[in-house]
């Protein structure tokens, strides 16, 4: 449930195009629609225009549609307008109708970069990849020195499996905008599927400083560096508070706890999880601090396997293959080596930097998560396991952490709603330790024997709770119920349906429940 990757890539997929903005259905037109304007009461098609793409400006997107919808109406033969409903089509998810308007954008006008870069965006998405390349080929031709194009177009290759095309695009991106951290992550993971692990780890490494550790960040109009919730405040503070405990920059994180508990006692929490916009003073109080990478344990490559010698490969690959929908797991995962390492640095790390709705957080590959460790464990269970990985690369990986608080009746914090990852295989692992845990029976992670729709896109089955629950029903919710152990992985079918089961984990920051996921391989694929 990767949403800080997928679903900003996708929010932000025509943030660099010039739009227009664009209406519904036709027939949604009711006749006594009244189109606003400033202007006078028989306002030009140009006036509407510009009340239109004002409107969307605000977020006003139907006002914006019925406008556009007007001028559709009237016969207009503008592309910008049928390119930019095209756009607004999207976010209704009629896509074959946004195809269709691009498409007529084109048509009036051959040389309408936009049009192509976005027809080729939505190819991409609807998975008709090499439609998608002639026409993101096409923007390159017209506009060659756009880092978004180039980019773009490195990730078509990507889903290609052409990977040194792939690299020569991220490169060509990188020359045109050295800014770009997207391109640097995307590249880092084409050099992964290359085996390229160290020179990928470089490029992770300059995303995560362009991100949250450069010198050059706009805090003032970065989103990440305002928005706050009661359950981060207080997982900073407690992290603040154990890193100043083991005397690593004793006095600096003993100051910065303080200074988060009293902006944390000033601020009107409307509930433990509800993420809020800090105010001016908070934000800039927090400037140089917040949202940022502070403390960083440095890990290398163990000389000696990551993954327990104790492993049983023949038996659990049965237990797989056997599985009705493909689900097992491993205890005793990583060595004890390892184990620590991977806990010491989660723990000490301050990389949790992805607020959740439900009160955990995230931590992410490109946002200080990659190290040399993590990334062999991904490795060495490919190879562990042939017959169940097949020749599925590492698509994503990340950590997430809970709020012991959950326990509590009154409490809103919960873990991971049910959802389906965009892989074919999931491997999810747990690291805190089992003295944390106090009931042994639950904590872990349930996966339901039924595989979200194919035809689903990864918002339906990452958030829509209603299908989800429609289909589960039908199955009457079976499932396989693995219960937390420390250092247990739990191997399925990325493609099924799964969530965290109720936890009752101690208080304190050692204690707060820690999960690792990698996903290998394409849905598609799966």
């Amino acid at each position: 449930m990767e949403k800080s990757d997928k679903q900003e890539q996708r929010k932000n997929k025509f943030f660099n195009i010039k739009t227009f903005n664009v209406p519904l259905d036709l027939g949604e037109i009711k006749e006594n629609t009244i189109i606003t304007t400033n202007t006078s009461s028989n306002p030009s098609e140009e006036q509407i225009f510009d009340q239109a793409f004002k409107f969307q400006s605000q977020g006003k997107i139907l006002e914006a549609a019925k406008c556009y919808q007007y001028l559709i109406s009237q016969g207009i033969q503008d592309s910008r307008v049928f390119s930019n409903y095209a756009i607004l089509l999207i976010s209704f998810e009629n896509f074959k109708e946004a195809e269709r308007y691009f498409r007529k954008a084109i048509e009036l006008n051959p040389d309408f970069v936009d049009a192509y870069f976005n027809l080729g965006n939505l190819l991409k998405d609807l998975n008709r990849i090499k439609e998608a390349e002639v026409f993101t080929r096409k923007a390159i031709q017209i506009n060659p020195n756009s880092a978004v194009y180039h980019y773009n177009l490195a990730n078509i290759l990507k889903e290609l499996d052409d990977f040194d095309k792939a690299q020569d695009s991220y490169e060509r991106a990188i020359r045109l905008n050295p800014m770009y951290a997207d391109s640097y992550y995307s590249l880092g993971l084409t050099l992964l599927a290359k085996n390229e692990h160290d020179k990928a780890l470089k490029y992770f490494s300059k995303c995560f400083d362009l991100l949250r550790g450069s010198q050059k960040l706009d805090f003032d109009t970065l989103e990440r560096f305002k928005k706050i919730s009661k359950a981060k405040i207080d997982h900073d503070i407690q992290q603040f508070d154990y890193l100043s405990s083991l005397s690593i920059e004793n006095r600096r994180f003993s100051e910065l706890a303080n200074l988060y508990r009293k902006i944390s006692l000033e601020i009107n929490w409307p509930s433990e999880t509800e993420i809020i916009v800090l105010n001016e003073r908070h934000q800039k109080l927090l400037y140089d601090n917040y949202n940022l990478s502070l403390n960083k344990v440095e890990l290398s490559k163990l000389t000696k396997p990551a993954l327990s010698n104790s492993i049983d490969v023949d038996k659990i690959t049965m237990s797989y293959l056997n599985h009705e929908s493909g689900v097992t797991y491993v205890d005793d995962l990583l060595s004890t080596e390892a184990l620590d390492l991977l806990l010491k640095f989660l723990l000490e790390s301050t990389i949790w930097f992805g607020i959740k709705p439900n009160g955990y957080l995230g931590a992410y590959l490109r946002e200080g998560l990659a190290n040399p460790l993590i990334i062999q464990i991904a490795e060495e269970l490919r190879k562990k396991f042939p017959k169940i990985f097949k020749d599925h690369l590492l698509e994503q990986l990340w950590a997430f952490k809970y709020d012991s608080r959950a326990k509590n009746k009154e409490s809103n914090i919960r873990g991971i709603k049910i959802h389906a990852d965009q892989a074919a295989i999931n491997v999810n692992f747990w690291i805190t330790k089992n003295e944390a845990n106090l009931n042994p029976t639950n904590g872990g992670l349930i996966v339901y024997h039924l595989e979200a729709p194919k035809e689903w896109d990864f918002k339906k089955f990452n958030g829509n709770d209603m299908a989800i629950q429609k289909e589960l029903k039908a199955t009457n919710y079976k499932s396989t119920v693995i219960p937390y152990k420390a250092n247990r992985a739990v191997i399925f079918n990325s493609n099924l349906f799964h969530e965290t089961d109720t936890y009752e984990f101690k208080e304190g920051y050692e204690n707060r429940r820690i999960n690792v996921t990698m996903l290998f391989g394409k849905r598609i694929n799966a």
